[in-house]
Parts: structure tokens; C-alpha cells; sequence
């Protein structure tokens, strides 16, 4: 009897490891061997004529602590980031409630709002140049008309407005994600907290801060690490509109990397790059885990 269950014990767990091993092996392919093949460039100086590789030790990690444009960059990164996720999970937020009514029209207003999200990045970023283009882009000479900008002037132009131009296209972008989430969680909010609330003469405000709010906070946390990692590593939508300009205004690290990557095809120095950017990821997200489990007990 015990041979049988020993038997029928390793059939099963064969049977698990055979689901298992084209997970296995993708992640292995696709995840683990990237990240090891950038942390070992990271230590060496590559040719790119010859391919020849030369042990360099931390010479790539020293020379990017003392670049001229560390700190711009990283500032840069830092307000491109807060501002992006301030903007998608506030509008998120909005949209979200908006479209959790039964009403008619509603499904039709729902994928119109996910448009953005599904839309070919290229295809998002010519629409915001064109509407940004200093002679005939609507939003640019509405701002002329108003005397906000000089005749013929764009705001990509200046430094200040790509930042701001290029943070509002990526909060457009990405709130249709923020929205469907949290959609989803208003959706499973039992109707009896509401009528509860209701019966002891609760505001509406008092609903949305003591009943949404609370049950919103889950998938807020998740959503928070997911939206920081895809906003902090999103390089497209900003190298499209202004390829990190006008004079470095909207450089942030991903491009930083790209520009030293495949610019001057210095490998070593863009492999460091990529995986001081990856450590300082790991540690914001070790942090905010921290911060999250002494407040566990918290409700917004």
C-alpha cells in the first residue's frame, strides 16, 4: 500500500514539474539570463568593432556615480515618475467611479476611455506632437492665441512645457489601466456596506472615504509597485516625442541608458546603468513594502 502511494506521490509531482518546466524555462531564458548577462557587462569594457570584452571591475559603476549628468537625470526620472502616477491614479480614480453606473451608453463610453491604453504607443506620441506643433497643433496655438507661448512656439520647446507635455501624454496613456482596476474592485464592494452607510445618515463624501476608499486600498498597493516599475522603465512615449530634450530637459534614465547603449555603443557602461537602475527599484519597492507592513493596520 505504501509502495502505491509512494508511487502515485511521484506521478504527481512528475505530472506538476511537467506543467511547470515551460514556465521554468522561459523565465530562465527570458528573465535570468538577461539579468545575469547585463551585471556581468556591467564589470567589463566592450569593443563594439571586435566584440572583445576587457575586465574593468567597477571603473563603469565609478564613472557613473561621478557623471556630470547623474543628478539631472535622476531628478528628471524622480519628477517624471511622482507626477505620472499622481496624474494616472488621480484620473484613474475619477474615470473609475464615472463609469460604475448602469446607464445607457455606458459600455460604449467604457471602451472609448480604454482607447489610450490600447493605442500603438508611436501612434499616441505623433498625435501629441502633432497637437503640440508650434505652427498648426490646436493645443500650441490655443496657448499662443492666449499669450501663453510666442507666435510659432511649441511647448516641447521649452523645458519646463516637454516635461509637463510629456507627463500629461503618459498620464492619458496610463490611467485606463488604473481605471479598469479599480473598476473591477468597485464592482465587488457588497452594495450592503453602501445601504449600511446610509442608514446611519452617512454623506455621500462619507461613503467614498470610509466605504470606497477602504476597499479600494488593496489593489491599490498593487497597483502602485506595478504602475512605479512600468513608469520608471518607460522609455518609448518620452525618446518619441522629444528624444529627451530640448538641452536634456526630459532625459530621464531609460533614455540615459539608450543613448549610451546604442549612441556610443558602450555596453559595459549602459549594462551598469541598467542594473544601478534596477537596484534602486528594488529598493524603493523594499521600502515601500516596509512602510505598508508597519501601516498594515491603517485604512485610508
Amino acid at each position: 500500500m505504501s509502495n502505491a502511494a509512494n508511487a502515485a506521490a511521484r506521478g504527481r509531482a512528475f505530472t506538476g514539474l511537467a506543467f511547470a518546466t515551460p514556465a521554468i524555462l522561459f523565465m530562465a531564458v527570458f528573465v535570468a539570463y538577461p539579468v545575469w548577462e547585463a551585471i556581468r557587462l556591467s564589470f567589463v569594457a566592450v569593443d563594439a568593432f571586435t566584440g572583445a570584452e576587457k575586465f574593468v571591475g567597477f571603473r563603469n559603476y565609478q564613472e557613473l556615480a561621478n557623471a556630470p549628468k547623474l543628478w539631472p537625470v535622476l531628478i528628471n526620472t524622480g519628477i517624471w515618475t511622482f507626477w505620472s502616477l499622481i496624474g494616472q491614479f488621480g484620473l484613474g480614480l475619477v474615470a473609475a467611479l464615472a463609469i460604475n453606473r448602469d446607464i445607457p451608453g455606458m459600455g460604449a463610453i467604457r471602451s472609448i476611455l480604454l482607447l489610450p491604453y490600447v493605442v500603438p504607443v508611436i501612434a499616441l506620441a505623433l498625435f501629441w506632437r502633432w497637437m503640440l506643433d508650434g505652427s498648426f497643433g490646436i493645443v500650441a496655438v490655443s496657448f499662443q492665441d492666449m499669450g501663453l507661448l510666442a507666435p510659432d512656439q511649441s511647448p516641447l520647446a521649452l523645458p519646463s512645457g516637454a516635461m509637463w507635455s510629456v507627463i500629461l501624454a503618459n498620464i492619458w496613456r496610463g490611467f485606463p489601466f488604473v481605471m479598469i482596476s479599480y473598476w473591477a474592485a468597485l464592482q465587488a464592494i457588497p452594495p450592503e456596506q453602501y445601504e449600511a452607510a446610509q442608514v446611519d445618515g452617512a454623506t455621500t463624501m462619507q461613503q467614498f472615504r470610509f466605504v470606497t476608499l477602504p476597499n479600494l486600498w488593496n489593489v491599490t498597493k498593487v497597483l502602485l509597485v506595478l504602475r512605479f516599475i512600468w513608469t520608471v522603465t518607460f522609455f518609448d512615449i518620452i525618446w518619441l516625442i522629444t528624444k529627451g530634450g530640448p538641452a536634456g530637459s526630459t532625459e530621464h534614465w531609460p533614455i540615459w541608458i539608450y543613448q549610451e547603449t546604442m549612441g556610443f555603443f558602450r555596453f559595459g557602461y549602459g549594462s551598469a546603468l541598467a542594473v544601478s537602475l534596477g537596484v534602486m527599484i528594488l529598493v524603493v519597492i523594499a521600502i515601500y513594502g516596509l512602510v505598508i507592513r508597519a501601516t498594515s493596520g491603517a485604512r485610508p
